[in-house]
């Protein structure tokens, strides 16, 4: 392990959260915030001084970073950064636990997306919706970046899953390649962000509310606390908000194509026809829930990009039974995008592969080949789809077995276990907020690994890859 690159760039990346909580710190002294004044100005001189010292007193490393040192950086990343940014959350709002803290952190760092504090008459300060806000920025962010370039090179899910244009293995140190990655994603982010918030303040949208949907809809998370609560846009608001949730649900898989001007690419990509293709059969089961169309349209595109940003009532949604309810979000949007669950990219090459095994019942000595964005697939990326569905299914069993243990019921089990694994909580329903502190750890533990895809956690449990 090359601990000097890994350490070093841990605190760069921690003087980026310092940059990103600059807007929340300018609200909060617009708005007089006191207590969130004296929160983030703490947060951010703590942080600061932490980072320079590592800078300052860290050799500069003597080898290159591979890119196990480049997953090491990403795990450390996501347990670090929530306690990092945390310290808002407990003062000025009507909460004293640390570890509630820490858990709406990570909430809006992974764009899980629920709340688990509350405020005098949810009012909350505006500094801090800003702040869950650019926490969301940042998560989704990072996200994308670290499947288009560190997961891409550690081949996790078979080849072509998180594979992109924008990365390529450098000959010189990974983290060298990293940068071209994050200018490029940050970039259509903004963009498409500005683009929506435009469209939802050109329809009439109050331009606080415009910029918090459009930032839940691209990081596909739920920026306002009460986001899940709040009363459904008009019909021409939701349509474009519908639009940026496809667009947060399908990320670079679209994002590429329309950049370089080949709409007809980003249409017939396997990944974008399978999510439209999955909108019309969930309509369908929507519909057989006693739901109309327009319902059934909003309720999938919710869940399938696992934002929880309700384009109509959500108490509608109650009609549709648990098990419809929670396939969804287990699928999720792109393998190249901010959505949690499964993904669609791993779905399309189990079905390939079954299908190649169906036509050749006919004639065992056929030879046959599928292909995943133009590129072959061999049966070694079969198997790792398949090794991964397997962890994934057996972290949301084992997760819910800790919930029951911990006192939680059934439903409320599946609930937590799904909503978490897939970063899709707000999706879910109902959240409780009267978790237990080990309960609140182990939601905190559980949308981590979620985020991290479950099988990137794997090398960090042997102590060889810390020693490697």
């Amino acid at each position: 392990m090359n601990y000097a690159s890994v350490v070093r760039v841990l605190a760069l990346l921690l003087i980026v959260v310092v940059v990103a909580a600059i807007p929340a710190m300018f609200m909060a002294i617009a708005a007089r915030e006191t207590s969130q004044i004296f929160a983030f100005g703490t947060m951010a001189l703590a942080i600061i001084v932490l980072a320079s010292s590592v800078l300052l007193l860290t050799p500069k490393p003597e080898r290159k970073a591979r890119p196990s040192d480049a997953l090491a950086t990403v795990i450390l990343w996501w347990f670090i950064t929530p306690v990092a940014t945390c310290l808002p959350f407990i003062l000025g709002v009507q909460n004293d636990s640390v570890i509630s803290a820490i858990h709406e952190a990570t909430a809006c760092l992974t764009t899980t997306g629920q709340s688990v504090i509350s405020v005098q008459d949810n009012q909350w300060p505006i500094s801090l919706v800003v702040w869950r806000g650019m926490l969301h920025l940042l998560g989704g962010l990072a996200t994308v970046v670290a499947a288009a370039s560190v997961l891409a090179a550690l081949n996790l899910g078979g080849p072509g899953i998180h594979r992109t244009v924008l990365f390529t293995v450098p000959e010189t140190s990974f983290f060298d390649a990293v940068p071209r990655v994050v200018r490029m994603v940050a970039m259509l982010m903004i963009v498409s962000i500005l683009l929506l918030f435009s469209g939802l303040v050109f329809m009439g949208v109050p331009a606080e509310r415009a910029l918090g949907d459009a930032i839940s809809a691209l990081t596909t998370g739920l920026v306002h606390p009460q986001g899940v609560m709040r009363a459904p846009l008009d019909t021409g608001p939701s349509i474009i908000l519908g639009v940026g949730l496809f667009a947060g649900a399908m990320g670079l898989a679209l994002w590429l194509p329309l950049r370089d001007g080949k709409p007809f690419k980003a249409i017939s990509d396997p990944e974008v026809s399978l999510f439209v293709g999955l909108l019309i059969v969930f309509i369908c089961f929507a519909l057989a829930s006693d739901l109309n169309v327009t319902e059934g349209l909003s309720w999938a595109l919710s869940a399938l990009s696992t934002s929880g940003l309700s384009l109509s009532d959500p108490a509608d949604y109650n009609r549709i039974p648990l098990p419809v309810l929670v396939l969804p979000a287990l699928i999720g949007g792109s393998a190249l995008s901010a959505a949690g669950g499964v993904k669609l990219a791993r779905f399309i090459v189990l079905a390939r592969r079954a299908g190649q095994e169906f036509r050749q019942l006919g004639y065992r000595r056929s030879i046959l080949r599928f292909t995943f964005r133009d590129r072959e697939l061999n049966e070694r990326s079969v198997i790792g789809v398949w090794v991964y569905l397997i962890g994934y299914i057996l972290a949301i069993f084992l997760t819910m077995a800790a919930y029951s243990f911990m006192g939680e019921e059934f439903v409320p089990s599946i609930r937590l276990a799904i909503g978490s694994l897939t970063n899709s909580a707000a999706v879910l329903g109902s959240y409780p907020m009267d978790l237990s502190g080990p309960a609140q750890a182990l939601t905190i533990f559980t949308m981590i690994l979620g985020r991290l895809e479950v099988l990137a956690l794997i090398p960090a449990l042997s102590l060889s890859f810390w020693r490697g």
